[in-house]
């Protein structure tokens, strides 16, 4: 049986000290570099491979905490995928890694500030995965965070005027030309088009609709736009939607937000128009799936959500385990669904497929 090449016998052939070969091959100081060009070169011809998870059990452990909006209520719509994304990180990379998860709601918000806040302030957290629309923390929080050097990864949306390692989202821009793309190209110019456009505040949601009438304008399309700003899922809004989706000069609707597109489906049941106006909705949803299947939709733009929460853990665990400190914004694709497609993203085969495993 081949014997296994270990550190002391790099060392011994190389006629160094063991510490010299953990310095030279982890790229440390302290070393000369034609010693470190020795030692490398014996460790290649040694065939020597390092113990990566013995060197990984001598790091500290590191603790993350997870901030984002629960998988219930209206969120039920969107961030299921992203925390599944965020468990599947977690089930691969449990060595060394604790996690302290802080979903939130509306009706929570104070609790969780107060619990992820003495965690912050006892010096817990090495590092932070939110969304860069969260409400919970306040500025004087971000500033402790910020103090304390704490690693920060944001996805969804940025964090304007924080430091943060990254922000993971998809490509709003392109997404809201997809859309203006798909609709202009199925109705006639005089038609009319309605949006469920969310909240201006939200960036996520605003600058879809930017991408959106960037392409009318540089492509001289002139269509009239309704514009419904709403963005909870009351009564009130979805009977303005309804009402909106109901004047008979509007060919084609769309919605940039899943609570948009949850209230823009049930609009089109029960009016009775989906037959007749082109539709488009975002976020794949299983309500939302059904309408595709059903022809309520012809389209959704599924903006990828597991992938933002796979990507923003892992790029945070990458950080600390190889110092590797990613791009300071990364986009995950969007893909336009269709009745012939919806298998590729359904029953966790979106997994594979946004991931490209």
């Amino acid at each position: 049986m081949n014997k296994t090449i270990t550190i002391r016998d790099v060392a011994e052939k190389a006629g160094v000290s063991v510490s010299a070969v953990h310095i030279a091959l982890n790229g440390k100081k302290g070393v000369g570099e034609e010693k470190k060009v020795l030692i490398k070169r014996v460790a290649a011809e040694l065939g020597y491979q390092p113990n990566a998870m013995a060197s990984m059990l001598k790091q500290k452990r590191k603790t993350i905490a997870i901030l984002l909006p629960s998988e219930e209520g209206d969120n039920k719509y969107f961030f299921p995928q992203i925390w599944q994304g965020i468990h599947d990180v977690i089930q691969r990379q449990k060595v060394n890694f604790s996690y302290l998860e802080f979903p939130y709601s509306t009706a929570n918000h104070e609790q969780v500030r107060t619990e992820l806040l003495k965690r912050i302030q006892g010096k817990e957290i090495d590092g932070l995965l939110t969304a860069g629309h969260e409400d919970v923390l306040s500025e004087e929080d971000w500033e402790l965070l910020e103090s304390l050097e704490t690693k920060i990864v944001v996805i969804h949306s940025e964090k304007p005027g924080r430091d943060v390692l990254c922000c993971i989202e998809p490509n709003y821009d392109v997404i809201g030309r997809t859309m203006a793309e798909l609709i202009s190209s199925r109705i006639a110019g005089y038609g009319s088009i309605f949006i469920a456009a969310g909240n201006p505040k939200y960036a996520s949601h605003n600058l879809v609709m930017r991408g959106f009438e960037r392409y009318l304008r540089e492509n001289q399309i002139y269509n009239m736009i309704y514009r419904d700003f709403s963005w909870t899922m009351d009564e009130i809004n979805y009977i303005h939607i309804l009402r909106e989706i109901s004047r008979p000069d509007v060919a084609s609707c769309c919605a940039v937000f899943s609570q948009g597109t949850i209230l823009l489906g049930r609009a089109l049941e029960e009016s009775g128009k989906a037959s007749r106006l082109f539709s488009l909705g975002t976020d794949l949803s299983e309500e939302t799936a059904r309408r595709l299947k059903e022809g309520i939709f012809d389209n959704v733009i599924q903006k990828n959500p597991y992938a933002e929460g796979y990507l923003g853990l892992w790029a945070l665990i990458d950080y600390f385990l190889n110092g590797n400190r990613p791009e300071r914004k990364i986009y995950v694709g969007a893909d336009v669904v269709f009745r012939s497609n919806i298998e590729m993203y359904q029953n966790k085969n979106h997994t594979a497929l946004l991931l490209g495993k």
